[in-house]
């Protein structure tokens, strides 16, 4: 019965609401966290900034260009292609 009352729309557009709701939440407390010394103890700002980011990734909105450490790094070829041999 609860199952059918859940179907997959609604289910998604709650997923982007609750996101909705945490960037702006993280994104208000990163703003209020500079001025004020630790209005919340339990979370840091790293910890915001982590929900900021990946809520608003998950609602389309690629932040991370405008954060030079969240990047992701681009690895590069191998120097040497084969077996690694341990001698």
């Amino acid at each position: 019965m609860v199952a059918s009352l859940w179907n997959h729309d609604s289910f998604q557009v709650m997923k982007r609401r609750i996101a909705w709701v945490l960037a702006t939440v993280s994104g208000l407390y990163l703003l209020v966290a500079v001025p004020i010394p630790d209005p919340l103890p339990i979370v840091d700002e790293a910890t915001a900034l982590l929900i900021f980011v990946k809520s608003m990734a998950y609602l389309g909105y690629d932040v991370t260009r405008w954060i030079p450490f969240m990047k992701k790094a681009k690895r590069g070829k191998p120097s040497h292609s084969g077996p690694t041999v341990d001698v």
